[in-house]
């Protein structure tokens, strides 16, 4: 069978988008015909990679709506890969509470990213104003997650937002979680699988075999715990007791759905940000790939 190939722009190669990396290792991908090439683009440079063409699908929900609040956008919301996302905020062992935070740096993902908002939400409602109390530090290339969890570590930041499994590898070194984003925000769908109308007119069954694959997917990652514990021991680096406790985190989290009701959360919770109307989820979504 000759394969079709396809580019997947992801946020990050982390547990929160485990579905994605699981699905093609497995080969339920290659299963439905398509070769998948992953690239990482965090924040808005993932949907922008759609839109120029680097990539035929993206994984940021957000980053949609986003733009969507300020014009028309050619860019559709497939499915949703993610029920409240997890992202701890660590501290040093000496640190105790978010206002610990003040005169200090923060280091948070992308620009344009659900936590990287959230966190200067979270900011605000504790009395810091982000730029002035609290130096919020945006991953931008070249920069990797390991350069910012070294640069925590040796005492660069104050505080660093990070998704499973880092906060469970920094509570092993002393460092501790004193909250995580999406008890502050909840039921916030965020990732998912992203294209252009154009794909959706001229590729559709393209996309209905993206969608097909990755929903089989998450299928098996939430129901064939041996091989998922197997993943992500192996993807990972990590032992089979923290492997589970990563799975046991992320199980009901991981989803293949396309929920209006969360997505208009979703919206609403961006608008507010941007202080501006809010969009209807039906505006920017592309039915009839899920069940």
């Amino acid at each position: 069978m000759t394969l079709q190939p396809v580019t997947l722009a992801i946020m990050a190669p982390t547990l929160n988008l485990c579905n994605y990396l699981f699905g093609i290792e497995r080969g339920f991908f290659r299963a439905e015909g398509l070769e998948v090439n992953l690239i990482v683009r965090p924040g808005m440079r993932n949907v922008q990679a759609v839109l120029q063409g680097e990539a035929d699908f993206g994984a940021a929900n957000e980053c949609v709506i986003q733009l969507a609040l300020k014009g028309p956008t050619p860019l559709r919301i497939v499915l949703q890969a993610l029920n409240d996302p997890l992202h701890d905020l660590i501290l040093p062992a000496n640190k105790n509470s978010i206002e610990d935070l003040r005169g200090g740096t923060i280091a948070v993902p992308a620009a344009g990213s659900t936590p990287e908002i959230q966190t200067r939400q979270l900011l605000l409602k504790h009395g810091l104003v982000p730029g002035r109390d609290v130096t919020v530090v945006t991953q931008a290339p070249p920069d990797t997650m390991e350069d910012r969890i070294r640069k925590f570590e040796q005492g660069l930041y104050a505080g660093l937002i990070a998704s499973p499994p880092t906060p469970f590898l920094l509570h092993a070194k002393g460092y501790k979680s004193v909250t995580e984003l999406s008890e502050h925000f909840p039921h916030t769908a965020s990732h998912g699988l992203v294209t252009l109308t154009n794909t959706l007119e001229t590729r559709r069954p393209v996309v209905a075999a993206m969608a097909r694959a990755y929903s089989k997917g998450v299928n098996a990652l939430k129901h064939d715990r041996a091989a998922a514990l197997a993943f992500i021991a192996a993807r990972f680096k990590l032992d089979a007791v923290l492997a589970a406790r990563c799975y046991a985190l992320l199980r009901d989290r991981w989803t293949a759905s396309l929920s209006l009701e969360a997505l208009r959360v979703e919206c609403e919770f961006h608008a507010a940000n941007a202080g501006s109307a809010a969009i209807a989820p039906e505006s920017i979504v592309a039915t009839g790939f899920t069940e």
